[in-house]
């Protein structure tokens, strides 16, 4: 039993290490992880209620995400939420909101705000639609 544990223990770490740790949504060292990633799949971040990353353009590169962009949420009780995306342009948030949620970015003073809202929490997870290389593109700020 001591063998099979032995041997257990780096691939357990190593998975630890792969996945970022869990759920981090304090901003501690896991917050810089896996730029335009889903990171709200099974098993990751499950804490979280809107999660992304914001990129300079739509097609950009996961190293290219951009520090300091407002991501500005308004639940359908009208209450705002600004996110601020951090080094490597990924934002995140556990707080409870009211959906539908209307999403925009704003970046120098140009704010871009999204064509539609998210109807449930399901979309919350930004990357599951606006992933890299996909047809809508990366969540992005001109």
């Amino acid at each position: 039993m001591r063998k099979m544990l032995f041997l257990l223990l780096p691939l357990m770490a190593a998975t630890i290490t792969a996945c970022g740790g869990g759920d981090d949504d304090e901003g501690g060292s896991h917050a810089l992880m896996a730029p335009g990633e889903n990171c709200m799949r099974s098993g990751c971040h499950g804490n979280f209620t809107l999660a992304g990353t914001v990129f300079p353009s739509a097609t950009s590169s996961a190293s290219a995400g951009i520090a300091g962009v407002s991501v500005v949420v308004t639940d359908a009780n009208n209450t705002q939420t600004t996110l601020t995306s951090n080094a490597a342009g990924n934002f995140y948030t556990g707080k409870a909101m009211a959906w539908p949620l209307q999403v925009s970015v704003v970046r120098n003073g140009q704010t871009t705000e999204m064509s539609s809202p998210l109807s449930s929490a399901a979309e919350g997870a930004c990357a599951s639609c606006h992933s890299l290389g996909s047809d809508l593109g990366a969540v992005y700020a001109n």
